[in-house]
C-alpha cells in the first residue's frame, strides 16, 4: 500500500467518513510503525499527528480507545475513571520516536475523565483532546466513545430561566455553624399554586458542575409531563462529619427543624405531604439524601442517590420505612469507585424485595459529574411525573446495539451473560486490563446466554466482548473473590 493511500485510509477513519475495516484498523498502523526501520518510524508518527483532526483524540473505534501521545518523556501513564485515578495504565513506547500509546477496551456508549500524567510527576490535559469536563479539582481530558449522547439539557438554550435566591449567613442552632444557602425556582413560578421541594446536598456543586439551573429551564419547555421542584441548594460546611460521619443526626435536624419551616414559611410548598418532598445528593451526599428519607418518612417520599455511599445504617432505615408512594431513583457507573459497587447492588435488591417503586441504573461512566450532570434531569423526572406521563427508562442510545447484560456484578464465583437478540453467530471472549483473552471457564447454555466462573483468576476488572459481523458490545465486570 502506498504512503498517500496508507494516509487517506488513515483519516478517513479519524474523521468517521468510511466503516472501521474490525477492530485491527488503528492497530494495523501500529504494527506497520514497528514494521518500518527506526530511521523511518518518526515521520510517520509526525504525519499521524499532522493528520489528526482537532477533537479526534484518544483515536476511538467500535469498543477500543487508543491514547496516543507524542513528546519527549520518561514515562506516560493513564489515569482516569478507568484506573480508579490511579496511574497504573501504562503508555507504550516505540523505540526511536517520541511516540507512546495505549489501547484500552471499552463500551461504544462510555463517558471517562482521564488525564495523562508524564515522569510519574506531571499530570496534563491530552494534548490531542480540546474536550475537558469539569470535575471537583478542576478540569478533566473527557472521553466519550462513538454511541456516547451528549446531555443536551446541561446547555444554555436560552430558555427562560429559573430564578435564584441567595441566603447568606444562614445559621444552624444545631451545629452552631452558617453557611450560604442557594434557593432556585423554576420558570414560571409560582404560577402552579404549590411546588414539589428537593433538597439538594452538595448544593453548591450542583448549581455550578451539575447546570442544575439549565437543566430546569431545558425542562420546563422540552418536559411538561414533569412537575418542576423548588431546589433548596445546601452546601456543607463539614462534609464528611455531617453526610456520614458523627454530625449526621445534627444534620438531619437542621434540615429538619430549621431549614424546612424557612421554605414553608417563605415558598409554595405542600408541607404535609410527602409525596412533593425530595432529597438528592452524589457520593457521600448520596448517603445524606437516603438518611433523610429513611429517618424522616413523614417528611420525605422522594430520593435521587446518584454514586451514592450506602452503608448498612441506610440500608436499615429503608428496609424498615414505609413504601406507599415512595420512590427511590439511583444510578452509578460502571467505572465507579470500587467499594460502592457490592453496597448498591444490595441495596438494590433490597429495593426490589420490598417492592419499593424505584429506579437503579448503571452507566458506562466512572465517579464523576459528567455522568451525574447528565441524568438530574431523569431524576426529577422519575420523582414527580404528572399523572398522565410516563417515568423515563433512562438515557437514550443509539438504535441497533446488541445488549449485553451481565449479573450479578460485582460478582463472586459465578457470572451470568445475555446478549439480547442472541444473534446466532455472535461470539463472546473475555479479556483482562492488558487484553489477554482469558476466556477459560466460559460455557454456552444456550443461544445468546453464558455463565463464566473464573476459578483462580485473580479478583480485578475485566470486560466481556460481544461481536456478531458488524456488531460490537462491550461491558466491564468486576470479580470479587
Amino acid at each position: 500500500m502506498s504512503a498517500s493511500i496508507s494516509r487517506f485510509l488513515l483519516l478517513a477513519i479519524l474523521l468517521g467518513l468510511a466503516p472501521l475495516a474490525g477492530a485491527q484498523s488503528f492497530s494495523n498502523w501500529i504494527g506497520g510503525l514497528f514494521g518500518t526501520p527506526e530511521a523511518g518510524r518518526q515521520a510517520r508518527v509526525d504525519s499521524l499527528f499532522a493528520n489528526l483532526p482537532a477533537g479526534q483524540g484518544p483515536i476511538r473505534e467500535a469498543d477500543r480507545a487508543w491514547f496516543v501521545y507524542s513528546g519527549n518523556a520518561t514515562s506516560v501513564d493513564l489515569a482516569g475513571d478507568m484506573s480508579g485515578w490511579n496511574p497504573s495504565l501504562a503508555l507504550s513506547h516505540v523505540s526511536g520516536t517520541s511516540f507512546w500509546f495505549r489501547e484500552f477496551l471499552c463500551a461504544s456508549t462510555a463517558r471517562l475523565d482521564y488525564k495523562l500524567v508524564l515522569n510519574d510527576s506531571q499530570w496534563i490535559l491530552d494534548p490531542t483532546n480540546p474536550n475537558t469536563i469539569s470535575g471537583g479539582f478542576g478540569p478533566n481530558s473527557e472521553l466519550a466513545m462513538l454511541d456516547y449522547v451528549q446531555p443536551v439539557e446541561v446547555l444554555d438554550h436560552g430558555y427562560p430561566a429559573c430564578t435564584r435566591t441567595t441566603h447568606a449567613g444562614f445559621f444552624s442552632p444545631q451545629l452552631q455553624n452558617s453557611r450560604t444557602i442557594q434557593i432556585v425556582t423554576p420558570p414560571g413560578y409560582p404560577d402552579e399554586g404549590t411546588y414539589p421541594v428537593l433538597i439538594v446536598h452538595d448544593g453548591q456543586d450542583y448549581l455550578s458542575l451539575g447546570s442544575l439551573e439549565n437543566i430546569l429551564a431545558w425542562m420546563a419547555v422540552e418536559r411538561p409531563q414533569t412537575r418542576l421542584p423548588i431546589c433548596v441548594c445546601i452546601p456543607p460546611v463539614n462534609r464528611s462529619a455531617e453526610y456520614d460521619g458523627n454530625q449526621q443526626t445534627a444534620f438531619g435536624q437542621f434540615v429538619m427543624d430549621t431549614v424546612i419551616p424557612f421554605i414553608n414559611q417563605n415558598y409554595a410548598t405542600a408541607p404535609d405531604d410527602p409525596a412533593l418532598w425530595g432529597t438528592m445528593g452524589d457520593s457521600s451526599a448520596g448517603d445524606i439524601a437516603t438518611y433523610l428519607v429513611g429517618e424522616y418518612p413523614q417528611q420525605f417520599g422522594r430520593a435521587i442517590a446518584m454514586s451514592p455511599y450506602l452503608p448498612a445504617a441506610q440500608y436499615a432505615r429503608i428496609s424498615q420505612r414505609p413504601i406507599e408512594d415512595f420512590r427511590f431513583w439511583m444510578n452509578w457507573g460502571t467505572y465507579d469507585i470500587a467499594t460502592l459497587l457490592p453496597l448498591i447492588a444490595s441495596f438494590r435488591s433490597m429495593l426490589e424485595e420490598r417492592g419499593v417503586t424505584h429506579q437503579a441504573l448503571e452507566y458506562e461512566e466512572g465517579h464523576s459529574w459528567g455522568l451525574w450532570r447528565a441524568t438530574v434531569e431523569e431524576g426529577i423526572s422519575f420523582c414527580w411525573p404528572r399523572e398522565s406521563a410516563v417515568s423515563p427508562e433512562g438515557r437514550s442510545e443509539r438504535p441497533g446495539r446488541m445488549e449485553l447484560r451481565a449479573w450479578p456484578n460485582p460478582f463472586n464465583g459465578r457470572l451470568r451473560i445475555e446478549l439480547g437478540d442472541h444473534p446466532q453467530e455472535a461470539q463472546l471472549q473475555i479479556f483482562n486490563l492488558q487484553g489477554q483473552s482469558v476466556s477459560m471457564g466460559l460455557e454456552q447454555e444456550q443461544a445468546g446466554r453464558w455463565v463464566w466462573e473464573p476459578g483462580e483468576l485473580a479478583s480485578g476488572t475485566y470486560w466481556l466482548r460481544a461481536a456478531s459481523g458488524q456488531q460490537v458490545s462491550s461491558r466491564r465486570i468486576l470479580y470479587l473473590k
